[in-house]
């Protein structure tokens, strides 16, 4: 189960194994929609569980709730043949990649997983996890369901998807879109494009707020910012590449709705309270 108070993007290398199906337990909206692999949900849904998938990018909408099922393909497809449930699921396992939650399922489905994730007993486990399953190839069997096709992704989206992982793996640097176009071998409008659509973002503005994202780690985690031999908000900024003090603060109020000498006076009180606790 994950919930962000902001919009969350993630990216990465799937398992060959399971199955990964990601629910929304929140309608998405036109406004800020949720996307998987590049592609807008419209209607209430599952996605993520396309079979030839190798790997994943999730687009999830500010305070969205959403509950990830992970199962085997081996165990998915026993249980596909114990029921009988016909060519469609197969189907769409192969060439869609969202399907429509019609109702009253929507409702089933959600009730069953936030009961799932409240309960965590063994005994619950066991029969709560047989109604999901059954809840889902109900929904994977629903003839008047509508479903969206896993899409080649274009140019753009794959500039920005590189241009993510790029700034994750490069943090302190900060280059400028030509210098990231010759680094990543993609055009200016590509990467320019890409992280518009995606990311709602320049690509100078990713960039920062990945640094942003980092530094905000260290200030809430204190030992991880001593390991380092990094000492106050000037250090910690200064380590990620952000050479002006108050163009930092400035940036860092903006996205995170405080200063970052409050955020490490709450990083600071959260780590003495867990020591006092381990102590008693």
């Amino acid at each position: 189960m994950l919930e962000t108070n902001q919009t969350l993007f993630l990216s990465g290398t799937r398992r060959p194994q399971p199955c990964t199906i990601a629910i929304p337990l929140k309608d998405p909206q036109a406004a800020d929609p949720i996307r998987a692999q590049g592609i807008d949900m419209p209607w209430p849904g599952l996605m993520g569980y396309n079979h030839q998938l190798h790997d994943f990018d999730l687009r999830l909408a500010a305070n969205t709730p959403l509950a990830s099922v992970i199962i085997s393909k081996e165990h998915l497809h026993e249980r596909h043949q114990q029921r009988k449930a016909g060519d469609l699921p197969l189907e769409r396992w192969e060439h869609s990649n969202q399907l429509e939650l019609c109702e009253p399922i929507r409702t089933q489905l959600r009730t069953q997983l936030n009961d799932l994730i409240d309960n965590q007993t063994d005994a619950h486990i066991t029969k709560a996890t047989n109604q999901l399953i059954d809840s889902l190839f109900q929904a994977f069997q629903n003839p008047i369901a509508r479903t969206l096709p896993k899409a080649k992704r274009q140019t753009r989206h794959a500039a920005a998807i590189e241009l993510l992982h790029w700034c994750s793996n490069n943090p302190s640097k900060n280059l400028t879109i030509t210098e990231l176009s010759e680094v990543l071998y993609q055009s200016r409008t590509s990467l320019f494009n890409g992280c518009q659509d995606h990311f709602r973002r320049t690509p100078t503005e990713l960039q920062r707020s990945i640094r942003l994202d980092l530094v905000r780690q260290l200030l809430l985690n204190p030992k991880r910012s001593d390991a380092l031999g990094l000492k106050g908000v000037g250090a910690i900024a200064a380590h990620m590449g952000f050479a002006s003090r108050s163009h930092f603060a400035r940036h860092y109020k903006k996205q995170y709705n405080e200063l970052p000498q409050q955020t490490l006076i709450r990083g600071s009180a959260a780590d003495k309270e867990t020591c006092s606790n381990k102590s008693k």
